[in-house]
């Protein structure tokens, strides 16, 4: 018999993952494929209406558990997730939580968390809810493999083995990469034997696709030393990154323009301003009936979904678009309400509501774009000529006709691919993995470093924060010192690739009697221009590394005696960790003098 190694030395299948804020989609092909119309998008999901397979590309990102729900007898998912069932969705957006408000955020997206649009069940976090909806993508895939033969329940002997490429924005915090890719890994991808998980930046993901579509379709859109400006506008982020393209053909290969931007100001914004609306115009009457009624995937916002995928900058007709909700507390008034027809319970919306609800998303989004083209034109480098809008939202008109004023208006043009913006980014993830980077280099988008202590001076040093910073005794060096001290040794615009890493040097002291062992956080920073101290609110602790030097020869180390006869001793540590991995992960190492010792993981705060 074949041994397992042998046979799974052949081709491999590749498969793309996109957990998103509303839709999640899955593409494959094998890595034999040899054009990218090989790559095909997953259709057949549980509960999709079998007559409209061209919009079952992706399914919606919705759960329903059976314990909540005395109709289930398991755990519902996507399709299967029907209007009044208690349910969750958006859950994307809480992944990356802890992350700090930038100004290109909706600014009341955490008080969606209060009005029921997002929420959690009770006793689960955020990535529990992810691995649980990945568990039913899981089981689709691997049951659909073992219906073609390419999969046996010997899951040791699989026929190939699988590379997972995971999307991820590209604004995420490392915290929320790690979470998603854990979650995926929970659910059952990359766990077998030979089968791997890798990350992918969104917009790259998207770029590799819709440039590749570009050129078969267009002679004159995808030009040497040009710039192309790929701007994702998901269900919950908006990720803009811009390229220049330095060669077509015989293989295309792109490099990073300048540092990308982007903002959780996605398609749920609008959502979020609809609830906003009815709030103001009808009160308790809308704030009192349950996410059941009016949350993510309720048959109020499923009517919705449908008037916003239509919507344009001319309106039709002058008549309103109707949204079926009976409110029992404006149905019992005597008088008429503004903006709602009692007789047969609808919301009458305006083109100026709609207006409302689309324009505070399209005025962050042209913000996002215009930073961008700023930002190039301040490089010096070949100027934007091409904007690609990818994303759910990227197929709004509305959306599409603001964006093509705004693009004509600078001598640019916009494009969407071919083959359709929604699949984009899912199906160039696949793309990755079957035809290797296309982005030869890339910037970094943040700061790295470590905090360090300092000699302590109570005449300048005395209003300090002390809940983040603390003084205390170095017995080492018998003196005060005042933690808190950022060293970054990682710039925002600094160039990386999949070999770049963030090097520390740093001694630490301890006695005899202390846990051999090291927690070194490591912190990031968005701002331009990076703060001296982690006092400032746009610092953030990216994760606690932890290490271990047991196995440390004592005798090799400078050793002082205190006055009690206690001994002190000083060890100097090189932390090493790998910024650009493609499997997505920060992966650490500790060295002394050159040597790796112990071992080295790093945490996070959501496990």
């Amino acid at each position: 018999m074949e041994s397992p190694t042998a046979v799974r030395s052949g081709p491999k299948l590749l498969v793309g993952i996109d957990y998103g804020t509303t839709f999640s989609g899955l593409c494959f092909a094998l890595s034999t494929a040899s054009d990218f119309k090989d790559v095909k998008p997953w259709t057949a999901w549980p509960g999709g209406p079998s007559e409209n397979d061209e919009h079952l590309k992706k399914a919606p990102s919705r759960i329903a558990y059976a314990e909540e729900n005395e109709d289930l007898d398991h755990d519902a998912w996507g399709y299967e997730v029907e209007p009044g069932m208690v349910s969750y969705a958006w859950t994307k957006l809480l992944l990356d939580q802890a992350a700090r408000p930038t100004e290109y955020d909706d600014p009341d997206l955490m008080k969606a968390a209060d009005t029921g649009l997002m929420r959690l069940p009770p006793g689960k976090r955020a990535k529990d809810v992810v691995t649980d909806y990945m568990k039913g993508m899981y089981r689709m895939f691997t049951r659909a493999l073992k219906n073609a033969g390419m999969l046996v329940e010997d899951e040791i002997a699989l026929p190939m083995p699988i590379e997972y490429w995971v999307t991820v924005p590209a604004i995420w915090s490392e915290e929320a990469k790690w979470a998603i890719r854990d979650a995926a890994m929970d659910a059952g991808f990359g766990t077998r034997p030979g089968d791997t998980i890798n990350l992918i930046a969104e917009p790259e993901a998207a770029a590799h696709l819709a440039l590749k579509d570009s050129i078969r379709h267009v002679d004159d859109l995808v030009k040497e030393k040009t710039g192309v400006l790929v701007c994702d506008c998901g269900g919950g982020t908006v990720d803009i990154t811009t390229y220049v393209v330095e060669k077509v053909a015989p293989t295309l290969k792109l490099r990073e323009a300048c540092v990308g931007v982007g903002g959780k100001c996605g398609g749920t914004y609008i959502d979020r301003n609809l609830h906003k609306l009815m709030t103001t115009r009808f009160g308790t009457a809308f704030t009192s009936l349950p996410p059941e009624r009016t949350g993510p995937g309720s048959t109020f916002m499923q009517q919705f979904e449908s008037k916003k995928r239509s919507f344009s900058s001319t309106a039709p007709s002058k008549r309103p678009a109707k949204l079926r909700l009976i409110m029992p507390e404006l149905v019992r008034k005597e008088e008429d309400v503004i903006g709602y027809d009692k007789t047969y319970g609808e919301i009458l919306l305006s083109h100026e509501d709609m207006k409302y609800c689309f324009d505070p998303v399209i005025d962050l989004i042209i913000d996002l774009v215009n930073s961008q083209v700023n930002a190039v034109r301040k490089q010096g480098i070949p100027p934007i000529e091409t904007i690609v809008l990818v994303g759910g939202l990227g197929e709004s008109p509305y959306v599409r006709e603001k964006l093509f004023i705004w693009s004509k208006e600078g001598d640019m043009r916009l494009t969407t691919p071919w083959s359709g913006g929604w699949s984009a980014t899912v199906c160039g993830a696949v793309l990755r993995g079957l035809e290797g980077s296309i982005v030869e280099k890339k910037f970094c988008r943040r700061h790295y470093g470590h905090s360090l202590s300092k000699k302590y001076d109570p005449l300048t040093d005395s209003k300090y924060n002390a809940t983040k910073r603390r003084v205390w005794t170095d017995s080492f060096r018998e003196q005060e010192m005042l933690s808190g001290y950022m060293c970054w040794e990682m710039a925002k615009g600094d160039q990386i690739d999949e070999e770049t890493e963030i090097v520390s040097n740093f001694s630490l002291h301890f006695s005899e009697e202390d846990r051999r062992t090291v927690e070194h956080e490591l912190y990031s920073c968005s701002l331009d221009s990076p703060p001296d101290s982690i006092d400032h609110e746009r610092v953030e602790m990216v994760g606690t590394v932890k290490g271990s030097f047991a196995d440390v020869d004592l005798s090799k180390l400078e050793c002082k005696t205190d006055k009690a006869g206690k001994k002190h001793y000083q060890i100097n540590l090189i932390l090493i960790i790998q910024l650009g991995a493609k499997e997505g992960t920060l992966l650490c190492k500790l060295l002394m003098k050159g040597r790796e010792i112990g071992k080295t993981t790093i945490s996070f705060s959501y496990r």
